[in-house]
């Protein structure tokens, strides 16, 4: 794809965020996205996403890939830097900050959309739906140490970071575009 046609791609993705979380999600046509996003053609959000589920996912999936990413490289740097017995905390933190940072980056645009997210039964379908490949990789109090756990948001609880066999979570590839990924923990590990 073209770099217009990817600055499009956004403009359309953070139009519906905005929309979705103001309006809900099955409240705003495709048409309206595609105004807002400020695309002359008014099919704009069908070429890209399709149909409707297909920007859900687009959504979700654009805010979670910066999310994994932050998280992959704090846990990558907990593990390099904090002593094995003294990592709960700063897992923890890892697990929760790069979402809070993300929602504070978006303006509180995609907690909103998060929410919505929860009580559409439409919206919490085509999460639910994603291939474990496309949904985010979060911790589940449920599961068995290291395993992979595909969830939706909101579900994290567990001490323990789940990673595949490459040791990325698959979700979480792309690159960081706003250069602003905290690499080290934001206190002084403890000696």
């Amino acid at each position: 794809m073209s770099r217009r046609g990817d600055l499009a791609r956004i403009a359309l993705i953070e139009a519906a965020e905005q929309l979705f979380a103001e309006r809900g999600i099955e409240s705003v046509s495709l048409r309206d996205i595609s105004a807002a996003a400020g695309q002359r053609n008014h099919s704009a959000a069908q070429y890209h996403f399709v149909d409707r589920a297909g920007l859900v996912a687009a959504v979700y999936e654009h805010r979670m890939r910066l999310v994994d990413e932050r998280r992959r490289d704090l846990i990558d740097a907990i593990e390099r830097d904090v002593p094995e017995g003294d990592r709960l905390e700063w897992l923890v933190e890892a697990t929760i900050r790069p979402l809070v940072e993300v929602v504070d980056e978006t303006d509180g645009w995609y907690a909103r959309f998060l929410v919505r997210t929860r009580w559409d039964a439409f919206a919490r379908q085509v999460l639910a739906d994603l291939p474990a490949s496309r949904a985010s990789v979060v911790p589940s109090s449920s599961s068995p140490p290291n395993s992979t756990v595909r969830c939706g948001p909101g579900s994290i609880g567990s001490t323990r970071w789940p990673r595949c066999s490459s040791g990325r979570s698959p979700a979480g590839s792309g690159a960081d575009t706003t250069g602003n990924v905290r690499t080290t923990p934001t206190r002084s590990p403890p000696t």
